[in-house]
């Protein structure tokens, strides 16, 4: 029986650089760091502010078991909203189930590619190999892109407005008493504003000149190593705004309803482990809240983390984030169900999918040749 894993390249046209990059990236056996780096964390944690008592506050009753299986359907209904939101970017041209099989090939790409490569660049490869067209695969990559940014860009500021600067660390009592953590945090949020106002100045408004910034930066000596992919990118974005600019302003209210609805899925998870496996925890919505605000201030950070997936540091810095709500015993528990159910999970499936994916490609592949060399 011959190997598929995504390392293997039989099949794939020997001159395609770019699709063999993207195959080695999300092979199988690159599931084996990011394990390795949760688990070093996991046992850092163990040593460092485990409590044996803490497993003993756990009462496993119909209330923990309920609670565990709402954190389980958030988990889904998270990829449904991401399924739903393909699904429309694609125009109905791809099956719902089969936008459903891409997310999680997306996702397993985001957990194990390198900050080089990301998940977007894996995607756009998988999403072209479905007969969706050039431009629009391009324009459906980069408008998530967009969309994802733009999640962030407005509810960070709703947050600060309600909870001011408390939200990241419940000792921040105004501006004065802000340490690193909070400026690291707003440079984190001025890089990602940044970065979303010229997607969206590319998408919707000037993709030629976009391209041109791109290239005048990386005239620069220190960033002309990036020039080449600088100008992909802006060839990529003028591609891609001749398909954005012709839809209409329910298409994008739509699309961007579907991405809050998955980021807000995803951070309720931690809500419904919290409630499950906290007794005392306060159900008032403002408490509610303001965990699920932590949640976010959290993941910014975790965009910024050198390792793949945020592996080792999502755990390590949860307690810390959400310290005030949960004793520090019980932070690594829930941190370990979070972790498996938005990021672990998708290793596991990617492993399982992934093969039979790839052989189906190169099958498709090997017909096309076949079919383009008889006579």
């Amino acid at each position: 029986m011959k190997n598929t894993e995504p390392g293997n390249k039989e099949g794939i046209d020997q001159d395609d650089e770019h699709a063999r990059s993207v195959l080695n990236s999300i092979r199988s056996s690159k599931i084996w760091l990011p394990i390795f780096i949760g688990i070093a964390a996991i046992v850092y944690m163990l040593f460092s502010s485990f409590d044996t008592t803490a497993l003993k506050t756990v009462t496993w009753s119909p209330h923990t078991m309920l609670w565990l299986l709402f954190a389980v359907c958030f988990a889904l209904i998270r990829d449904l909203f991401y399924t739903f939101r393909l699904y429309h970017l694609a125009g109905d041209v791809i099956g719902f189930w089969k936008c459903f099989k891409l997310i999680l090939i997306w996702e397993f790409s985001s957990a194990v590619s390198p900050t080089a490569l990301g998940g977007s660049a894996v995607a756009v490869f998988v999403i072209s190999q479905e007969k969706l067209g050039a431009s629009r695969t391009l324009a459906t990559i980069l408008y998530t892109v967009v969309l994802d940014s733009l999640f962030f860009v407005t509810i960070i500021p709703v947050l600060l407005v309600i909870f001011g600067f408390n939200i990241i660390n419940p000792t921040y009592t105004g501006l004065a008493s802000i340490d690193g953590v909070a400026y690291s945090l707003l440079f984190f949020y001025g890089i990602i504003l940044t970065y979303s106002m010229l997607f969206a100045y590319g998408l919707f408004i000037n993709p030629h000149q976009f391209k041109k910034i791109l290239v005048y930066f990386t005239s620069w000596r220190l960033l002309k190593r990036f020039r080449n992919s600088a100008v992909k990118l802006g060839d990529d974005m003028v591609v891609s705004a001749n398909e954005i600019v012709q839809k209409n302003w329910r298409f994008h209210l739509r699309s961007f309803l579907f991405t809050s609805a998955a980021w807000t899925s995803r951070f309720i998870i931690v809500n419904c482990l919290i409630i499950a496996l906290i007794e005392h925890i306060s159900y008032h919505p403002w408490d509610q809240l303001k965990i699920f605000g932590r949640q976010i201030m959290m993941f910014l950070f975790m965009m910024f983390s050198p390792t793949p997936g945020a592996a080792g540091f999502a755990e390590v810095f949860f307690g810390s984030f959400i310290g005030d709500y949960i004793p520090k015993s019980a932070a690594l528990i829930i941190a370990l169900i979070w972790r498996f159910l938005t990021y672990y999970i998708y290793l596991i499936v990617g492993v399982i999918i992934i093969p039979t994916w790839l052989a189906g490609i190169i099958k498709k592949r090997r017909e096309s040749k076949a079919a383009a060399n008889q006579p």
